[in-house]
């Protein structure tokens, strides 16, 4: 069966496309195969339906070259984490205010991500009728599309705004589909979540892992909480995902990122595979692969010192030997070397100098380093011989990130002294190999504020939030203005300029709704400045 075709017919606009097709394509999950009546029969036929629901979670490389714009890891180079410069996307555009509402990648996501809903929708109404041995787990099959529904309009209303919710496969009837009030966006998720979570498991078999489980679902609230800013809710879902038991931290962070850390206890929703191309994409050009994304001198001066001071507050001097050699004495937060390769490293073998003419990777040659840095989160030398084949789960929602959320919460409803506060932190920062929180100085609200807002970036870095957290701390004005910069040049002692980035507060925390859905569906709304 081959579902990919419902959703990859000529579109004049999504919505439209999903309700105004011919009546075989509404009644058919193949037009050219079986009907309705004939599909819905036995289990294999469900669970072919149901991978094309999944089909639509992000990687973190290159993965689905039907879907390039799903893949978290590029998408890094619209924060101030990275910069992005591979030619099979367009993350560039969106920091330096070049964005229009025909951007492939506004348009590729909302459609895609409406064609998985889709997807859902139509396994739910379904699913019933085929026949399965054991009841319970048909049942799961239901509660896991209503999850992955609940997913993708999450992600859909963290990107657009409140949008349309779609809660069945559109007929001919409904092609005019208008948005719905946040209220109403909000509400349908969540309770979708819980809907779903009474016929998950917390934990399943090892051939099961990838599927989405009871605490994915609690954590999809917690996302949703805090991305509008309802902390006492967040604090709540939180701690059903917590109390659980299913998950923990991995006692090494390298290796949550390297096929060493496979199938550990902090996968709480992964991407089976996700990292397949993670080597070729990120590592330098001179292993023979493309460094599309190259981290920010912002992002590196953020790693704290191992006594667990910001460079910031070391004072000017000690500043600036730290922004020029980020890795001086080996005094950085462990985090900094497990996810970033410096000017002057060694790593597996090769000495990287991106500042040399003619160096294979001089810095600013088409595939090679932008800013003098490269990532190494998923890049494991075990790929090095096989840099475009690699087999590396992607991680969507870890148990670091909930932590995080939590402790995160709890201050902003005044409970930033409750014992998990700490508690978390110091669990996060110490299997990192980082002191314990200094609660001499981290003990009012606003400290332990910039604390976790700090803590968010350097242990998420490049793994997909620091989109959503610009957006929900409204800081996109701070950190996506003005000059980006990469690392210091050694022939001029200053960092180079990479580009000049531009945010418009009035736009740029919404994306645009793709033009093609505007002309074709006159009961959208466009988002403001678009």
């Amino acid at each position: 069966m081959n579902m990919k075709r419902q959703i990859c017919l000529p579109v004049i606009g999504v919505l439209l496309c999903l309700a105004a097709c011919k009546k075989d394509f509404l009644s058919r999950n193949n037009p050219t195969a079986t009907t309705d009546e004939k599909w819905w029969n036995t289990e294999t036929d469900l669970t072919a339906a149901l991978a094309t629901v999944y089909e639509g979670l992000p990687s973190g490389t290159v993965y689905d070259y039907n879907f390039l714009n799903n893949v978290w890891m590029h998408r890094s180079g619209a924060t101030d984490e990275s910069v992005f410069r591979g030619n099979f996307d367009d993350w560039q555009d969106y920091p330096v205010g070049a964005v229009t509402t025909q951007e492939y990648s506004a348009y590729q996501t909302y459609m895609k991500y409406y064609g998985y809903i889709r997807n859902a929708c139509r396994f739910i109404e379904h699913y019933q009728k085929a026949y399965v041995a054991d009841a319970d787990k048909k049942s799961r099959y239901g509660a896991e599309a209503r999850a992955l529904r609940a997913w993708y309009h999450l992600q859909l209303f963290m990107l657009y705004g409140p949008i349309p919710i779609v809660s069945h496969s559109l007929n001919a009837n409904e092609q005019f589909v208008k948005r719905s009030t946040q209220e109403e966006v909000v509400q349908f998720i969540s309770s979708e979540c819980d809907s779903a979570a009474a016929g998950l498991p917390a934990i399943y078999d090892l051939s099961n892992t990838f599927r989405i489980s009871k605490g994915a679902c609690y954590s999809m609230q917690t996302q949703l909480y805090m991305f509008i800013g309802d902390y006492t809710s967040a604090v709540a879902a939180a701690r059903k995902v917590i109390g659980l038991g299913a998950n923990s931290l991995h006692p090494y962070y390298t290796q949550l990122f390297q096929y060493a850390g496979g199938g550990n206890g902090e996968e709480i929703l992964y991407k089976p595979g996700g990292q397949r191309e993670a080597f070729f994409r990120n590592a330098p050009k001179s292993f023979g692969c493309q460094a599309c994304n190259s981290p920010t001198q912002s992002l590196v001066n953020t790693y704290e010192t191992l006594q667990g001071k910001t460079i910031q507050e070391l004072g000017p001097d000690s500043f600036a030997i730290y922004n020029a050699n980020p890795e001086y004495n080996n005094n950085r937060d462990p985090r900094l070397k497990a996810s970033i390769a410096i000017p002057g490293e060694v790593w597996m073998g090769t000495r990287l100098d991106p500042f040399t003419v003619n160096s294979p990777d001089q810095i600013g040659v088409a595939q090679s380093t932008f800013t003098g840095y490269w990532i190494k989160k998923y890049v494991d030398p075990l790929d090095r011989s096989n840099t475009y084949g690699g087999s590396m789960n992607f991680m969507i929602i870890r148990y670091a990130e909930i932590l995080l959320d939590y402790v995160e919460a709890l201050i902003e409803t005044g409970q930033y002294q409750d014992p998990d506060v700490v508690k978390y932190l110091n669990a996060i920062r110490n299997r990192a190999g980082m002191p314990s929180v200094d609660e001499t100085v981290y003990n009012t609200p606003e400290k332990l504020r910039e604390l976790v807002r700090r803590e968010r970036m350097v242990e998420l870095s490049f793994e997909g939030p620091r989109l959503y957290d610009i957006r929900r701390w409204n800081i996109g004005s701070q950190v996506l203005s003005g000059p980006t910069l990469g690392a210091v040049d050694p022939a001029t002692g200053k960092n180079i300029v990479v580009e000049q980035r531009v945010f418009n507060p009035a736009r740029d925390n919404r994306w645009p709704i793709p033009l093609t859905e505007m002309t074709s569906n006159r009961a959208m709304e466009q988002n403001p400045g678009w």
